[in-house]
């Protein structure tokens, strides 16, 4: 009887070598990429005060009621920032904001405004975030230049 040799197919050890690093390198990818989207979900979870929605308020912010603009530097009572007179309850407990209104020509009613906004963040550091803009009121100018404009228009007549 003849024995056949049975011819015996096999992966050789440099062929699985290379099959594990490709899958090790895999794995560290995958986890790299699991840890980098955990850390972005961490930072969107975050609230940080928003400067446009500040921006907005004080774009908002009816006039006095004589009618003028409070110009100068200000910090704004608003419930949510804790250094503003929040409260117990508030979105930003570790944040304050101000503002600085500025006439830049007082006949026409532009102003600059400039929102500051301080954070404590981790650490106790303190981080300040500034934005600047231009305000077109000319409905405040109106009121404040309308006492002069005023008596000047009613006394033409007959």
């Amino acid at each position: 009887m003849e024995a056949h040799k049975k011819d015996i197919m096999a992966f050789t050890l440099a062929e699985v070598l290379i099959a594990v690093g490709i899958f090790v390198v895999a794995i560290f990818a995958i986890l790299q990429l699991v840890g980098q989207g955990l850390q972005l979900v961490r930072v969107m979870q975050q609230q940080r005060p928003d400067l446009g929605a500040l921006a907005a308020k004080t774009l908002v912010e009816l006039p006095e009621p004589d009618g003028t603009l409070a110009t100068g530097l200000s910090e704004p009572m608003d419930e949510d920032f804790g250094g503003n007179g929040g409260g117990e309850f508030t979105l930003y407990p570790d944040a304050r904001w101000q503002r600085d209104i500025m006439s830049l020509d007082a006949t026409n009613g532009l102003y600059q405004a400039i929102v500051t906004v301080e954070e404590q963040v981790g650490g106790g550091d303190l981080a300040e975030y500034q934005i600047r803009f231009l305000m077109f009121r000319p409905d405040v100018a109106e009121v404040e230049m309308g006492g002069a404009q005023g008596s000047g228009a009613g006394s033409g007549g007959r």
